[in-house]
């Protein structure tokens, strides 16, 4: 079984699923950069529900220490305390795996930023730079697998790889290509075509 308690994914995840499903490094980057400010605004949230949980329990206890609170209003005072402290190992927890998730994202990231062709250009500009190439070889990868796992290529993601700009120059010489190498049982060649990101990746001229 495959488990990551506390953390929304794993460093293994983060550096073969995501940077390692990439092809080119601006495009790690940017799905790199996605993860990073979603997971800064989860750790902004949970400053606030620490202030609201310390607040709650702050409550609690004056009306505790009121000598005019009846039964109920001081059993369900400490019922409250009871409650917001019950989660707060697991909530620490999760806050100290979110803050280690997010350190493994940074270090990705400059591992990643002098491989970049686009780190010149703010981040919109340069995601916006490199989808051409991205989803050039992103498609070229489709193929290669398609090909390899049931000798076609579905329809509709044929017809995606009609929409690049690139496909009569790159893409569909490079199916041909593949066609060839796996009439020939070169299956070793056909897996050495493409590659995805890995930090060990350099990108090729």
């Amino acid at each position: 079984m495959i488990s990551k308690p506390h953390r929304g994914n794993s460093d293994f995840q983060l550096r073969h699923f995501f940077v390692g499903s990439c092809h080119t490094a601006d495009g790690a980057y940017a799905v790199m950069y996605a993860e990073k400010i979603n997971l800064e605004g989860k750790l902004r949230h949970s400053e606030a529900q620490k202030l609201r949980r310390d607040a709650k329990i702050a409550a609690a206890k004056e009306i505790m220490a009121e000598s005019t609170s009846s039964r109920s209003a001081w059993l369900n005072a400490k019922a409250d305390i009871i409650e917001q402290e019950a989660d707060l190992p697991t909530w620490e927890m999760n806050l100290a795996a979110a803050r280690a998730e997010l350190a493994t994202i940074v270090e990705l990231m400059a591992q990643i930023e002098p491989l970049r062709k686009f780190a010149h250009l703010p981040i919109l500009e340069a995601n916006e730079a490199a989808q051409t190439e991205e989803w050039k070889r992103e498609l070229m990868y489709r193929a290669e697998n398609f090909l390899l796992t049931q000798g076609s290529i579905p329809h509709d993601h044929f017809a995606r790889m009609r929409e690049h700009p690139a496909f009569k120059t790159e893409i569909f010489p490079y199916i041909n290509q593949t066609h060839t190498l796996l009439k020939q049982n070169r299956v070793d060649e056909v897996l050495g075509q493409t590659e995805t990101l890995s930090i060990s990746w350099e990108p090729k001229n």
